[in-house]
């Protein structure tokens, strides 16, 4: 049996650590949305109590794979970049919670033009910031239209978020960027430009080699290995993706074929 004392010392450490955070993430929600200057992203980059580390060493690993739900496969009527982006922002909703949710891409989709089919990352964040989604009870995987529901039920919605990365930044700078978030607990949100083959990645561990191109696909990078020298990703694609919907991408594919990165602030306190 757990010590009282043991568990009220991880109840206060969790809840100062939230606390310290807290003016920064206030301050970042007066800010434009997509904060990318270097020194404001390192400003605001959230520690998560539990699993990030704030040290200035990398980890030689780190998984976020245990505290995330199911991969699910993205609807006929859905985008990958909803999907990605609602599966990110549930990770830091369901962290200590002990009944975990699901939250719904498909109302960000359905509330923006045209349903999304070609929207921005800049719309579907901008999105989550401004309004925030709902349970997917609520608005279900590949709904098409919203219901009266929608407006009497709870919204959880991000605070800002970070552009770590762009089509500009250097091979090397952008699987920095991408680890120094993911060792601090944060996923990191990518938009992976290929010839389009790279949803075709079917019952393997490591990415085949992949060209460069024009076809713009969502993926969440979850955890890094230094020895392995790659990323692990989570696609919207299902479980017979890659390996069981996760795949492992070396760093220098990462560095060539990831063009833009992105990392939610959450709220303090979610319903």
């Amino acid at each position: 049996m757990r010590s009282p004392l043991i568990i009220l010392y991880v109840s206060v450490v969790f809840s100062l650590s939230l606390s310290a955070q807290n003016p920064r993430m206030k301050s970042a929600e007066g800010m434009a949305l997509g904060i990318s200057a270097p020194e404001q992203i390192e400003n605001f980059m959230y520690v998560v109590p539990g699993v990030g580390s704030s040290a200035r060493d990398l980890l030689e690993q780190q998984s976020l794979k245990p505290y995330l739900m199911p991969v699910r496969k993205t609807g006929f009527r859905g985008n990958d970049l909803a999907y990605a982006a609602a599966s990110c922002l549930e990770y830091y909703v369901n962290l200590g919670r002990n009944y975990k949710i699901n939250l719904s891409p498909d109302f960000i989709t359905l509330n923006l033009p045209g349903n999304g089919k070609n929207s921005s990352a800049k719309e579907v964040l901008g999105l989550l910031a401004e309004q925030g989604t709902v349970n997917a009870a609520i608005v279900p995987y590949d709904a098409g239209e919203l219901t009266g529901a929608v407006f009497s039920t709870p919204k959880y919605d991000v605070v800002n978020y970070l552009h770590i990365f762009t089509s500009l930044t250097r091979d090397r700078q952008r699987v920095f960027e991408a680890k120094k978030a993911l060792m601090k607990g944060n996923p990191v949100l990518v938009e992976i430009a290929t010839d389009g083959s790279l949803q075709n990645q079917v019952g393997t561990r490591y990415l085949k080699s992949v060209p460069s191109g024009s076809t713009m696909n969502s993926l969440l990078v979850v955890g890094y290995d230094e020895n392995e020298e790659a990323f692990e990703l989570m696609s919207t694609w299902g479980s017979a993706w890659g390996n069981n919907g996760y795949v492992f991408m070396k760093y220098d594919d990462f560095g060539k074929l990831a063009v833009n990165g992105y990392v939610l602030l959450p709220e303090e306190k979610y319903p």
